[in-house]
């Protein structure tokens, strides 16, 4: 019983999530259904293959539930070092840290039981020794034979992270260590009286306090000239007795570098409210902007968007990543609470969520949590991931966010789901297609066999019923791959079996079935078929071929005695062409007809030789004693030892008729 349509959509979406390019190597589609359940697969054009797996970053595979990779993508040796077959060759688990083994177990269990596993990060070992930290999203089977998953390389980000914390440490002890001092300038009636400084600022500036009291501007020919009118305005500010936040500028240092201070000023006012002293506190916090210097720098050169946020959610670093994923520049950032990069419907939810997190702040690494949402400045929404680092200074603690936009992953799913559903439509559709069994002729021996060289194939052939007796034969190859060329297939498979039904006319039959498929369709597809006629009564074989490869009669001994060259053009390129048939071909006790597609005569060696018609017919003649179905598995053992593997670069078809008598 077919399975319902929404049903198959389900299953074709649930099994593409996380999927590799291609299956493990594929069988046959034979004669029987149980072959073709078999099936390669045949995927999108071949330049959407190379796109989406052959030259994709990301770790694709296959593995079983016996723990051994099934197939792996070119980012899998890139990545380990490994050759394809010694990473096929042995449990996955032996690549695994010693430390990470017995998660990865508990992970696997899980994968055969049905359960997916969402950003699982574990060690894998590389041929070098050292070790690549991976982060998994794989997607098993409905019975858990088969998992499909894909890989992130996060070693750079693994790194970063302990970096970021090794350096927090340091910020913490460096901060311990800030030397400074204090002042106090005396003032009447708005006029400075004295200045006196404590030791402190022999440290911080290399002037000891006689030299302040000696150079009453000393204070301000010390400040950068950069940061001198700042410097000015903070006194100007305090004379004028207004609140002063505390600044911070550089100073040069009397051995000539330049230091950077932290300056803050408190005022004293007499019972009339006059201005009587002004006390200040001086840090030398070089050591720290240095270090803020390089925190800068790391985070800058992160891979993703970063946010820094203090306890109360207002943003206070940002780099050029987050400047270019959110459309807002460095000013427009600082200084607002992080809730203008949520989405408004999320606002009141994330802000929740952001006050649980600083009351027992811990690291969350990416996949940790459920896929959010980000705001750009335009008012477009992005998918996003976003990893948290919570820091501790003398100010507070701050939370280091990492985003990353997962608008291209979420467009690549989408594109496997769609483009596997296809082919998984198409399979689908070709399983129902091939004939279950040869018919039944008394004095011949009769066999067909098709080894799809990806996931579904593009080659067809088939036994129609046809008047007086007489047995169609069709071998057939489509031209494009995927949904369309299967339901064109199908529609040209039903229209053979309709016209066959009521006619033995081979030219009318190919006539009509082309007004038929140029009428359905307006693409660039095409097909090429060699239709026979077999009459077991007088033992007699009519054909015409529409485009398609020559088909070859071999006499008792072995040798060729017929060519059957194609008699006109393919099916759907000209709606009026015309269909000849070729000579009828008398058979004889002992021959042989081979008929194929051009996957036979075209497959290629490693070294780029194509296997040719004489290779072909070596084979036939050194099997000719054999059965029709052994002259075929003798076929395929020869050409998969030829081109060095079991999948070949085309669908490759055979039919054999033998013919054991013709009486």
């Amino acid at each position: 019983m077919q399975e319902p349509e929404d049903g198959l959509r389900r299953r074709i979406v649930t099994a593409a999530l996380s999927f590799s390019h291609r299956s493990e190597n594929m069988g046959s589609l034979s004669r029987s259904r149980e072959n073709a359940d078999a099936a390669g697969q045949c995927g999108p054009s071949e330049s959407e293959l190379i796109s989406f797996f052959e030259l994709s970053p990301e770790l694709f595979c296959i593995a079983g539930g016996d723990g051994y990779f099934k197939r792996v993508n070119p980012a899998f040796p890139q990545t380990l070092g490994y050759s394809v077959e010694e990473l096929l060759a042995h449990p996955f688990i032996e690549f695994v840290h010693p430390d990470d083994q017995a998660a990865t177990a508990w992970q696997l269990n899980k994968l055969v039981d049905g359960i997916p596993a969402i950003r699982f990060e574990n060690r894998y070992r590389c041929d070098d020794g050292t070790y690549r930290w991976l982060s998994w999203m794989a997607t098993p089977q409905k019975d858990g034979s088969r998992i499909y998953a894909v890989a992130s390389d996060v070693t750079d980000r693994k790194r970063y992270e302990a970096e970021l914390l090794a350096g927090e440490q340091r910020y913490r002890d460096l901060l311990a260590a800030v030397t400074s001092y204090t002042y106090s300038v005396e003032l009447r009636d708005g006029g400075y009286l004295s200045t006196a400084h404590s030791m402190g600022c022999l440290g911080t500036t290399g002037y000891i306090p006689a030299d302040f009291a000696a150079d009453p501007y000393l204070w301000i020919r010390m400040v950068h000239p950069d940061d001198q009118e700042l410097v000015r305005r903070h006194a100007a500010q305090a004379m004028a007795g207004d609140a002063t936040d505390p600044i911070e500028h550089r100073i040069l240092h009397r051995d000539g570098t330049t230091r950077w201070v932290r300056h803050k000023i408190i005022t004293h006012r007499d019972a009339d409210g006059r201005l009587v002293r002004r006390d200040g506190v001086v840090e030398d916090i070089t050591e720290r902007k240095a270090i803020e210097e390089r925190f800068r720098l790391l985070i800058e050169s992160a891979p993703d968007a970063m946010v820094v946020v203090d306890n109360s959610g207002s943003i206070v670093l940002v780099n050029a990543k987050a400047e270019a994923l959110f459309g807002y520049t460095r000013d427009e950032l600082l200084g607002q609470t992080v809730e203008l990069l949520v989405p408004h419907a999320l606002r009141s939810r994330h802000a929740a969520d952001r006050e649980r997190y600083t009351s027992n702040p811990k690291p969350r690494t990416m996949g940790m949590h459920p896929r959010l949402s980000g705001l750009r400045k335009d008012g477009s929404e992005f998918p996003a991931e976003i990893a948290l680092s919570p820091i501790q200074t003398d100010s507070g603690a701050l939370v280091y966010a990492a985003v990353r936009d997962l608008t291209e992953r979420t467009q690549l799913e989408k594109a496997l789901r769609d483009q596997m559903s296809q082919l998984l439509a198409a399979q689908r559709i070709q399983e129902h297609l091939l004939p279950v069994c040869p018919p039944p002729l008394r004095g011949y021996d009769v066999a067909g066999a098709l080894y799809a060289a990806e996931f579904a194939a593009g080659d067809h052939f088939d036994f129609l019923p046809m008047p007086d007796h007489c047995v169609g034969v069709v071998v057939a190859d489509v031209s494009g791959h995927g949904v369309g060329p299967a339901i064109l297939m199908a529609s040209t498979h039903a229209y053979l079996h309709l016209l066959a039904a009521g006619s033995a006319d081979l030219e009318d039959i190919l006539l009509q079935a082309n007004r038929l498929v140029v009428s359905e369709t307006d693409t660039d597809y095409f097909i090429t078929v060699f239709l026979a006629r077999l009459d077991p009564r007088n033992g007699t074989l009519a054909y015409a071929s529409a485009g398609h490869p020559p088909g070859y009669v071999f006499d008792a001994q072995g040798e060729v005695r017929a060519i059957l060259p194609s008699t006109s053009l393919p099916l759907g390129v000209i709606p009026e062409a015309r269909f000849s048939g070729g000579n009828p071909i008398a058979l004889r006790p002992g021959d042989i007809v081979l008929l194929c597609t051009d996957g036979l005569l075209e497959a290629a060696s490693p070294s780029g030789e194509s296997f040719g018609w004489n290779r072909a017919s070596e084979v036939v003649a050194q099997n000719r004693s054999k059965s029709a179905a052994n002259i075929i598995a003798a076929m395929h053992e020869a050409l998969t030892a030829f081109s060095g593997a079991a999948k070949f670069g085309d669908d490759v078809t055979l039919v054999v008729i033998k013919v054991v008598r013709t009486d």
